[in-house]
């Protein structure tokens, strides 16, 4: 027989007291007039007060109104505190606020803020905002969950605690299980059928139940469960069998399965919820695992755990310090094969750490919603750098920005860019958009009215990663894009003979029958790009033509672009090599600052010549001094050899290649080839070395 202990709460819907947290006496007055005939009313002048207040009276405070701008504690001082006491949970706090500051409103959302009420206050809007907030907190108050009658989180966390307290030698677990794709139920067929679904998984836990001694369960959110049970390792895999048979019978034509984690309670004095976050993280092992359906925690869960943590802990310092730097990536013009503008991708050099890859922070700023932030620390130093471009007498290409799912939501999105525009005097045009695919399919009509506002302000908006969601062709008929850029998921079968390859030349047909031009990114070959040029595709982007760029690199890149124009504009080859060997010309000025080691040779009749390298290539191309003249000039044959076959695969074909080659066992190459020069049976070769590696 099971054991539920039940811990009644008398108090919960009879809280009936507001804490006014405002330093202005006569706003505290006249919340009081307007508010004491239906609450009492408790005031404090800052937040170090508020504490203290609201330490004596828990039990009994409803709502917390909170000003933010107050002496010896303020209102985000108050918010962290606040915040990390557990039993403060479940009261709303709603934010006194007398201008629209976008940035204060989302560091108050991240902190854990209900609602805003604007200053001066409207008495009736000011009642229904506190209503609506009590209201809320009743219901998630609630002992027992709506839809499966399980005990909801709150009840569920009280009374494993009192077991807990009263718990023999006997080894519990800490249970927490979700149903992969759930959300898929919902959409496909309804969110009756989905309910169906948790009422038939709430029947089996209490089938389970009977098994056991003392076995709580409740339903957290959605389609997390938690359960309190005695611990062995056949008494998880009889809950876990029963769960997934269960969900079998239920619908055979789901194809859905529980990923669950546990946590076998050796600590009886950790925090109940702090339980709940370890049996996440071994839940969050299983998912994408489809033979796997059972974690455990171990210790090395909460490094993980501690290094998501110091991401979200250092994000204020972050952005502050300017740690977070601006990468760009060219969009290559296939019918020019030259650059046209670049995407914005952020990199995080961290001061002690060194540089932190974007799939360590972007998913957890994602998941916390600090995203926000980050997209707009982008947005603005993209602009400042168009500025600068625009200043220096240049003519930028456009750069592309990405808007995250938060921002994509965030009424106050088109004024941001707006005043962004503004501040910094760049057309819009300069200023790409680049949005998910996902991100449109929630609120349709929301995203609809947004880009229509964009629009009209002169922003080109990408639709990022079409292909990679299952309403592409429906989202495309009733979005207004610009240009659609493609997953470059269609691209990762190198022998261009799969139904990829097809359904990525219908994508680029389609998209020129919608007038749409088409980006494909994550182009790494030059047999990819001659295959992209053949169906059509107008821009690439890819490490085939460039990995991201720090932006002095990206400015080299098309300072080089700058040598190739000038080499091209010029017909005679003895011309060409002139203003190589010219230190006076802008083209071997030019040669000579570029950052990249690059060699220009001659091919003629089969027969390569060295005729002149830049600076860098002398510095950077390895001669190892160690060997004997006989062994440097078989090297040097070596490698003429290679760049031969390779100069005379671009006279038959296309005007360039890649090309990665190991020179030594210590030594590796990779490299690009172009043809800039071409007379008669005699042509000019520019080899850049993008890469160099050396082993020790």
């Amino acid at each position: 027989m099971y054991m539920f202990l039940v811990a009644t709460d008398t108090n919960m819907y009879s809280k009936n007291t507001i804490l006014i947290v405002d330093d202005e006496e006569m706003i505290k007055r006249m919340l009081k007039d307007v508010l004491k005939n239906a609450f009492e009313v408790l005031d404090a002048s800052n937040g170090r007060d508020a504490l203290e207040i609201l330490a004596a009276n828990v039990d009994k405070v409803a709502v917390i109104v909170l000003d933010l701008m107050m002496p010896v504690m303020d209102g985000f001082q108050f918010m962290d505190a606040f915040r990390k006491n557990r039993l403060y949970d479940n009261i709303p706090v709603i934010i006194a606020t007398s201008d629209e500051d976008w940035h204060a409103e989302q560091k108050c959302l991240e902190a854990g803020v209900w609602d805003f009420v604007m200053k001066p206050y409207d008495p009736v809007l000011l009642r229904f905002r506190i209503k609506n907030a009590i209201e809320k907190s009743r219901m998630i108050m609630a002992e027992m969950d709506a839809v499966t009658g399980l005990y909801t989180k709150f009840k569920f966390y009280r009374t494993v605690r009192s077991l807990l307290s009263e718990r023999t030698e006997e080894l519990f677990a800490f249970v927490r299980f979700d149903i992969d794709r759930f959300k898929m139920i919902n959409n496909f067929y309804g969110v009756k059928e989905g309910d169906r679904v948790l009422q038939s998984i709430a029947s089996e836990l209490r089938k389970v139940s009977t098994v056991f001694d003392q076995f709580v369960y409740g339903r957290f959110e959605n389609d997390i469960f938690a359960v309190y049970m005695p611990y062995k390792e056949e008494n998880i895999d009889l809950l876990v069998n029963a769960l997934q048979i269960n969900l079998k019978r239920v619908n055979k034509d789901y194809n859905i399965k529980i990923s669950c984690g546990v946590y076998i309670i050796k600590d009886d004095s950790l925090d109940v919820p702090e339980m709940y976050d370890r049996a996440l993280l071994a839940a969050n092992s299983c998912k994408g695992k489809f033979t796997q359906s059972v974690a455990y925690y171990d210790n090395s869960m909460i490094e993980s755990m501690r290094q998501e943590q110091f991401i979200i802990s250092e994000v204020n310092r972050a952005i502050n310090e300017e740690q977070f730097e601006v990468y760009l990536q060219p969009k290559i013009n296939l019918a020019t094969d030259r650059s046209y503008g670049a995407e914005a991708l952020v990199r995080w050099n961290h001061p002690d750490r060194g540089m932190i890859s974007p799939g360590e922070f972007i998913p957890v700023y994602e998941r916390n919603g600090i995203i926000g932030r980050l997209d707009q620390y982008m947005w603005r130093h993209v602009c400042k750098l168009l500025r600068r471009w625009i200043d220096e007498g240049k003519n930028p290409n456009p750069i592309s920005v990405n808007v995250s799912r938060v921002n994509i939501y965030n009424p106050q999105l088109v004024k941001i860019f707006k005043k962004l525009i503004t501040e910094y005097q760049i057309p819009a045009e300069l200023l790409n958009l680049e949005l998910t695919e996902s991100a449109f399919m929630e609120d349709q009509d929301l995203i609809m009215e947004t880009m229509s506002n964009l629009h009209k302000l002169g922003f080109k908006i990408m639709m990022d990663d079409f292909g990679s969601g299952y309403s592409s062709l429906n989202v495309l008929k009733d979005m207004e894009v610009d240009y659609l850029k493609v997953d470059m998921k269609f691209l990762q079968n190198k022998e261009f003979n799969g139904k990829g390859e097809k359904v990525l030349t219908s994508i680029i047909r389609m998209a020129k029958w919608l007038h749409l031009p088409s980006i494909v990114e994550g182009v790494e070959t030059v047999e990819q790009v001659d295959f992209l040029k053949c169906i059509g595709c107008e821009y690439a982007q890819g490490y085939y033509y460039a990995k991201p760029l720090r932006i002095e690199e990206y400015e080299e890149f098309l300072i080089r672009e700058e040598v190739v124009d000038s080499i091209h504009s010029t017909n005679e080859n003895t011309v060409i090599i002139n203003e190589l060997w010219n230190t006076r010309s802008s083209i071997s000025k030019f040669f000579d600052l570029l950052e990249t080691p690059i060699a220009i040779y001659e091919y003629r009749k089969g027969k390569t010549e060295l005729l002149r390298t830049n600076i860098r290539y002398e510095a950077d191309v390895v001669f190892d001094k160690e060997v004997d003249e006989r062994e440097h000039y078989r090297r040097a044959e070596a490698e003429k050899a290679l760049l031969s076959e390779a100069f005379a695969r671009i006279v038959r074909g296309d005007f360039s290649e890649a090309l990665e080659y190991e020179l030594t066992e210590d030594v590796w190459y990779r490299l690009t080839i172009k043809m800039i020069g071409k007379r008669a049976d005699t042509m000019i070769m520019m080899v850049t070395f993008y890469e160099i590696s050396i082993y020790k």
